[in-house]
């Protein structure tokens, strides 16, 4: 070979590798086209997560909180938590809380953490004698409330101490939702256990929900008043005496001749003999 082809070979070879080399830097500046799918909304949560976690992928929310725990959706996605769920290990403690505790005797993805049997929302970490879940209570809001998945009134935080469930809004079938539940017979329903003075969600969320059913009959001669609860299917019987109070809600006081059948009710509170002490009912429209 001449060594007019030898340089023009080594020419070509040259400008070959140049053209590798542009190509190489090009692909290194740009992303593919599967890395950008990945984060459509470049919010730093991939879009299958989010669509798993009922987040748009299309919109970057990523400073949202879908579940009002203070903990950011890009924060739930760091901490493999879950951004619909206040308390995703359900130990008593929001995500937001157990993150921002910082203590090792907590984690936010483990509802014991230290193994000794006790949740870890029970535990006292800082030793002041009050609970960790109960450490931000006094400073809550509607929009922070506990989450309450039974719409029982009671938060979930707080079931296990009731020993009433978290997916059942009446634990014991009778009729009374658990969060209007009075075990104590102290005139304090479960309920209201943890309302204090600047409680804002007293009458505006945990009063919300309740509704039982609808009267189907009510015998004044035995008292025997039966409910047809809001399934649709199941009736409960109670007994009105003289000392029940009938309300028509927010303590109006009302009496017997609005115990008619298609009456809605609303709450129920049981006397220590199992007697009927309080229904609350809203009289079916005219």
């Amino acid at each position: 070979m001449d060594s007019k082809h030898r340089s023009t070979q080594r020419l070509v070879g040259a400008a070959t590798a140049t053209a590798f080399a542009l190509i190489g830097t090009l692909a290194l500046a740009t992303p593919s086209a599967s890395a950008v799918s990945a984060d459509r909304d470049h919010d730093g949560m991939p879009n299958r997560w989010e669509a798993a976690h009922g987040l748009n992928p299309r919109v970057a929310n990523g400073g949202g909180d879908a579940d009002h725990d203070r903990l950011s959706n890009l924060a739930e996605f760091r901490h493999r938590t879950d951004p619909r769920d206040e308390d995703s290990d359900n130990d008593g403690m929001d995500d937001g809380d157990e993150v921002r505790d910082g203590r090792g005797s907590t984690n936010v993805r483990d509802r014991d953490t230290d193994d000794d049997g006790r949740l870890d929302g029970d535990e006292d970490a800082d030793h002041d004698g009050v609970r960790n879940e109960d450490e931000d209570d006094a400073s809550e809001t509607c929009l922070f409330n506990d989450d309450d998945r039974d719409h029982d009134g009671v938060a979930d935080e707080d079931e296990n101490e009731q020993h009433t469930s978290v997916r059942d809004r009446d634990s014991d079938d009778d009729g009374v939702l658990d969060g209007a539940e009075d075990p104590n017979h102290d005139g304090v329903t479960n309920e209201d256990l943890d309302d204090h003075a600047d409680d804002e969600c007293e009458n505006e969320t945990e009063d919300a929900d309740d509704f039982l059913g609808t009267i189907a009959s009510y015998d004044a001669t035995t008292g025997a008043l039966v409910i047809m609860l809001s399934d649709g299917v199941t009736t409960v019987t109670h007994t009105v005496t003289d000392a029940t109070d009938v309300e028509l809600g927010h303590g109006q006081k009302s009496d017997t001749s609005l115990l008619v059948a298609g009456t809605g009710v609303d709450e129920i509170l049981l006397a220590a003999d199992g007697t009927l002490s309080e229904v609350e009912i809203t009289p079916a429209a005219p």
